[in-house]
């Protein structure tokens, strides 16, 4: 069984082999942060094109359980304590306006969109008293946030929870056809099939070369995220690629009662694990990648079997009435790469590379699992903070010692 089950397939980008010469602002990578950061190019009048050498969200951004949720999986206070007060609000500002900035464009019209809450759940004692932290520091800090000792689901009929962290104005998708949706409003269709494999100061900007051939650009946001490093070595130990396993299945005997049913998108354990069930009834559950922390790294995009088998003990825990109950049935298992940055943050900047003494080149991405909530606002930032008008909340110096 592949991802192909679960991802809805979008019709209308087909590759496109006639490369303009040059642009204004050349993108890499057809995932959220790409195609969001074109579509802030173009808001802002800039020719802009997108090349991506799969199709759009083949990798992380299409392979994700499609919460837009506030924040990170992590508690907030524990965002503090390694952020500081400021910038964790910050965060949590920027994943506000992230959900936000998508419906306004319109992802609610969408026929898997859902306005749901998120709730982190308390699987331990110690994890219970730091999410009630959290929940003390974000009213503190403005936000609206909600406590839950209980409810009526398969969750909380499942004994698993001790309480939870509600973030209440929270959302979901099915990400392909977000990615989809938002890449259909671009002006200049996205060039699928097309890979970058260098980039070279020019007198007039950067010439990039890629497999149908050259493009210049006055200005290139590299948005490839765990691939990076690929073409940017400097990025090399700072993006680091990790694997994600996820798993669908389908509920046998679907009825009202309420262990065939979850009410919220559900992180467990410190966020390692997560479950949401979707528009159609579908629960896709992900996580488990502690198990082999090690091991779950590189760019092999395959289901690791111990992982999976993780993921059907979860499933069968959240709704089987007894031991022998056959509660579903599998329909999808994949897997999906991650950029994860050193501290957890987004890393938004200039590339030290030496062809790029302009500093017409930036990166954006290092999204350590949360794209979908971070991805396109901060793109949208990038774009701004590389034009010289705008903030940049994620500077990639503090990574890589650029000095910004």
């Amino acid at each position: 069984m592949t991802v192909s089950h679960w991802r809805v397939q979008h019709a209308g980008f087909a590759p496109a082999r006639d490369l303009p010469a040059r642009v204004d602002l050349l993108v890499l990578g057809g995932g959220v942060a790409g195609v969001s950061a074109a579509l802030e190019g173009e808001r802002r009048g800039l020719d802009t094109l997108v090349v991506e050498r799969r199709r759009v969200a083949w990798e992380a951004s299409g392979r994700n359980a499609g919460f837009l949720m506030r924040g990170m999986a992590e508690s907030y206070a524990v965002a503090v304590e390694q952020y500081g007060r400021e910038a964790a609000k910050h965060a949590w500002r920027v994943s506000e306006d992230n959900l936000r900035d998508l419906v306004a464009k319109g992802v609610d019209g969408l026929r898997s969109f859902q306005r749901v809450p998120s709730v982190i759940v308390a699987t331990s004692e110690d994890e219970r008293v730091k999410l009630r932290k959290s929940l003390e520091l974000l009213r503190e800090d403005g936000f609206d946030a909600l406590w839950l000792d209980d409810g009526a689901d398969a969750l909380w009929e499942s004994g698993i929870g001790l309480g939870g962290l509600v973030n209440p104005h929270d959302g979901a998708v099915n990400p392909i056809e977000m990615m989809g949706f938002l890449a259909g409003k671009l002006k200049r269709q996205v060039r699928e099939g097309v890979e970058a494999y260098a980039i070279e100061s020019v007198k007039d900007g950067l010439r990039v070369r890629t497999s149908e051939g050259d493009v210049v650009a006055s200005r290139v946001m590299l948005c490839t995220n765990a691939f990076a490093r690929e073409l940017l070595p400097s990025l090399r130990g700072v993006v680091e690629p990790k694997r994600g396993q996820m798993l669908a299945v389908r509920l046998l005997g679907v009825d009202e009662a309420p262990w065939r049913r979850l009410d919220a998108s559900y992180y467990l354990n410190y966020g390692h694990e997560y479950v949401r069930q979707t528009f159609d009834g579908t629960v896709v559950l992900g996580g488990y990648r502690w198990m082999r922390k090690d091991t779950e790294v590189g760019y092999e995009d395959a289901p690791q079997p111990e992982l999976q088998g993780a993921l059907e003990r979860l499933a069968h825990e959240l709704f089987a009435e007894s031991e022998d109950d056959r509660a579903f049935e599998v329909v999808a298992r994949w897997s999906g790469v991650m950029g994860f940055s050193p501290d957890g943050m987004p890393l938004v900047g200039p590339v030290r590379e030496e062809w790029n003494e302009t500093g017409a080149a930036w990166f954006c991405g290092g999204f350590t699992g949360h794209g979908m909530s971070l991805g396109h606002r901060t793109a949208t930032l990038a774009v701004g903070a590389m034009l010289g008008d705008g903030e940049n909340p994620f500077p990639l110096g503090r990574a890589v010692g650029s000095g910004e």
